[in-house]
């Protein structure tokens, strides 16, 4: 448990609770999955205090919403041109939903690779 004035330290480097608790649950993921440690001086176990420090620091942040913008509506206009490049064709539902999947498969594969 984070004492108050840390706590309110950490909310207003961050810009609020919700994106403080989104980039610490994804800086511990990070960390569980092997990523090491940006500070010095704090034992690997304790992944809450790395992560506080980590952002007390400044050496982690979450990106700027600009950079995740991408809509599926977007990616599926860009997969649907013909083949000469020139005309979109009509996007249905099921070619959203195909898109989203394959999405998905993209970044789990991304995010949890395979030995082979």
């Amino acid at each position: 448990m984070l004492d108050i004035e840390t706590e309110d330290q950490l909310v207003l480097k961050v810009g609020g609770k919700l994106r403080l608790t989104s980039l610490m649950q994804k800086r511990m993921v990070e960390l569980k999955r092997g990523a090491a440690p940006l500070v010095e001086g704090i034992e690997r176990g304790n992944l809450m205090g790395v992560v506080v420090e980590e952002i007390l620091q400044g050496k982690i942040a979450l990106a700027p919403a600009e950079e995740c913008d991408m809509t599926y509506l977007d990616l599926a206009k860009r997969r649907r041109l013909s083949e000469d490049g020139s005309e979109e064709k009509e996007i249905y539902g099921s070619d959203l939903k195909r898109i989203k999947e394959q999405r998905i498969k993209e970044l789990s594969a991304l995010l949890n690779p395979t030995k082979k």
